[in-house]
């Protein structure tokens, strides 16, 4: 079974827009695993997560949540764990190509089997923050944040996803 079958992808207003795009998330992950999506394609959706998805949750989402999580549970572990594994993936997403580190350097090359193993890494880890985010941090939202600050989020997300989106496609 795959983790686009376990899970439900059903939230509230304010997490509903960011849940349907783990849905395509955790589509092209689990594609690349199987051999069925290739690198390119994966990593270009790796891109739009890193550009679009992961700045509506950390410039968004979590400044907004902060206060009712500290509030309610006393802790802010899901919202470090989450902005951890967003360093995680940009971190993983830089290194598939490695940088010259002087002028001087060789353009280095990256195998197949390298490219095809850090890029493994980068769905792999996708797939366990989608489940951490379905599962644990936006429910967490769903249950803790109050409907007024529902309908806030909801829509700064839906302001802000189409120029996030613009900036990307630049």
């Amino acid at each position: 079974m795959s983790l686009k079958d376990s899970l439900t992808f059903k939230g509230t207003i304010a997490t509903q827009l960011l849940r349907d795009q783990h849905i395509l998330t955790v589509e092209l992950s689990e594609g690349f695993l199987n051999n069925s999506i290739d690198a390119k394609k994966f990593l270009e959706h790796v891109d739009y997560s890193i550009y679009v998805h992961f700045p509506l949750e950390d410039n968004y989402l979590m400044p907004i949540f902060r206060p009712f999580l500290r509030k309610y549970l006393e802790f802010e572990e899901p919202i470090r764990v989450i902005s951890g594994e967003h360093a995680t993936i940009k971190r993983e997403r830089q290194l598939i190509y490695r940088p010259n580190i002087t002028e001087s350097d060789e353009e280095v090359e990256i195998s197949p089997d390298e490219l095809f193993g850090k890029v493994g890494v980068i769905a792999k880890t996708l797939l366990q923050h989608v489940y951490k985010e379905e599962n644990g941090l936006f429910e967490l939202v769903d249950s803790y944040l109050p409907e007024n600050e529902k309908k806030e989020l909801s829509i700064k997300l839906e302001e802000n996803m189409p120029i996030l989106e613009k900036n990307f496609r630049k």
